[in-house]
């Protein structure tokens, strides 16, 4: 167990409804998710299996109550992009600035790594300095932003693109490896 009660372990179909307590807030509180509306909890269960049966997926507990999740998602479906993801990551709300991001995406990262992935976008509804800073933290870089990419709450939304080097891009590169996490 890691300090302050902490415990990293692969997400399983169980955890649905806790990540999506967590994923709640964010949707109806700001320009951190381009969703809209609380997702069913049945199709959001649905939606979480399809990404932990091919991509790294993980939860974070403290003291046996989940209070975080990160995921790698494809970045583009077409068969070229297969070694770049799309990375998320979210906390609840009472846990953000604590170093527990740094902590949960290291995992992340370091599995996306083992399984020969190049690299990693996250892409961050702004504004939304916090989300810069642990990215930032764990290697990501910014790319671009792009200026009024969606319309939430009356406003419209920029999105920052942030790039992480996982690997180096080899001539011809390791077929990367899509597997549920243990």
């Amino acid at each position: 167990m890691a300090p302050e009660g902490l415990h990293i372990r692969s997400y399983s179909n169980d955890d649905a409804a806790a990540i999506l307590g967590i994923y709640e807030y964010y949707i109806l509180n700001g320009p951190y998710t381009f969703e809209t509306s609380v997702p069913e909890l049945t199709a959001f269960s649905a939606r979480l299996d399809a990404i932990a049966s091919r991509f790294p997926f993980y939860v974070l507990e403290k003291e046996n109550e989940i209070i975080g999740y990160a995921y790698a998602c494809s970045h583009r479906e077409r068969a070229a992009y297969r070694w770049a993801v799309e990375t998320s990551i979210y906390l609840a709300k009472d846990n953000t600035g604590k170093g527990f991001g740094q902590r949960l995406y290291k995992r992340l990262l370091t599995t996306l790594k083992e399984r020969h992935f190049t690299h990693a976008f996250a892409l961050i509804g702004l504004p939304n300095e916090k989300s810069i800073k642990l990215h930032s933290s764990c290697g990501f870089k910014k790319q671009s932003v792009h200026k009024k990419a969606g319309w939430k709450n009356g406003n419209w939304i920029d999105v920052c693109w942030m790039r992480c080097d996982l690997a180096a891009a080899l001539e011809i590169p390791i077929e990367p490896i899509f597997k549920k996490s243990e």
